[in-house]
């Protein structure tokens, strides 16, 4: 038998949520922790009595049951729906009021290079000087 691992689920809109998430990513509800039962662990039980035509027809009719349930509850419920919908007209309000970054290109004032060119002709004097220590002091 294999074991099946159970994901955590927002018991507001049914959102798949992460482990260790307080807060569900679709509705904002507070998340229990608490997974929605799967038909699947139900009917696995069962699964060494049976025959296994009629634990697929049993599983079958477990997953048809759980999605009248889930489709009952959210066509029922529209208040779940409107607070979707709310978190995100907020979410995007909060994205159009975001300030943009504008970065642009300023030419330094030294842009002719003299400063750099200065800076080469010292170390290359410098470095001439050494050579020729080396060079008489064998």
């Amino acid at each position: 038998m294999e074991a099946v691992a159970e994901k955590p689920v927002c018991a507001e809109c049914g959102a798949e949520v992460r482990e260790g998430t307080r807060f569900c990513y679709a509705c904002g509800k507070p998340v229990n922790g608490t997974p929605i039962e799967a038909p699947a662990e139900e009917i696995a039980a069962q699964a060494d009595a049976k025959e296994p035509s009629s634990v697929k027809a049993d599983l079958e009719a477990a997953f048809a049951r759980a999605e009248q349930r889930t489709s009952a509850e959210s066509e029922s419920d529209d208040g779940k729906m409107s607070r979707v919908r709310a978190a995100r007209e907020r979410q995007a309000s909060r994205v159009a009021k975001r300030k943009t970054i504008r970065s642009e290109w300023v030419e330094p004032v030294d842009a002719s290079g003299f400063g750099l060119m200065a800076f080469a002709g010292v170390i290359f004097i410098i470095t001439a000087v050494i050579v020729l220590y080396l060079e008489v002091f064998k």
